[in-house]
């Protein structure tokens, strides 16, 4: 009870015990989604995949384009980093080696696309064997749950 307040003991009522909504949703894929940006939408009766590609190229701006989308994309900031890593290190070792800036700037940009690649696809194995881990615990915890329930 607050001391400024004008309320009384009888207006003010609290249960002490807990509720506990059963229907309140556990997994982030069971909420609904906070917006609707119209991909829920399902696919029109004469789907194909020239009509798909056709909408979705029709649909495409510049704005797609930028900095802070493509930054955001998974795995994009570690396989730049590890490319970049990777033409740094290839360049400066064989320049220092043959002393031909053109030897050096041609294995460089070698190791941007090898680098590149190889941290591409290390972060994307990494990204699906963590998916694969939260998949087996939705399920156990879901199996959990149904045991609770049959007894």
């Amino acid at each position: 009870m607050w001391p400024f307040t004008k309320s009384t003991e009888e207006e003010v009522k609290v249960d002490p015990t807990p509720v506990r909504q059963d229907s309140q949703p556990i997994f982030l894929e069971d909420v609904p989604p906070k917006f609707d940006n119209g991909s829920n939408k399902p696919p029109p009766p004469t789907f194909s995949v020239g009509n798909e590609i056709k909408s979705f190229l029709s649909n495409l701006t510049l704005e797609h384009f930028h900095i802070s989308r493509i930054a955001a994309i998974p795995c994009f900031r570690d396989a730049g980093l590890s490319g970049f890593t990777c033409m740094f290190v290839f360049s400066s070792v064989l320049y220092v080696y043959h002393r031909n800036i053109r030897r050096a700037a041609n294995w460089g940009f070698g190791g941007l696309m090898l680098g590149s690649i190889f941290g591409w696809e290390h972060c994307n194995n990494v990204r699906r064997q963590s998916q694969m881990a939260v998949r087996l615990a939705q399920q156990r915890f879901e199996a959990k749950n149904q045991q609770d329930n049959d007894k």
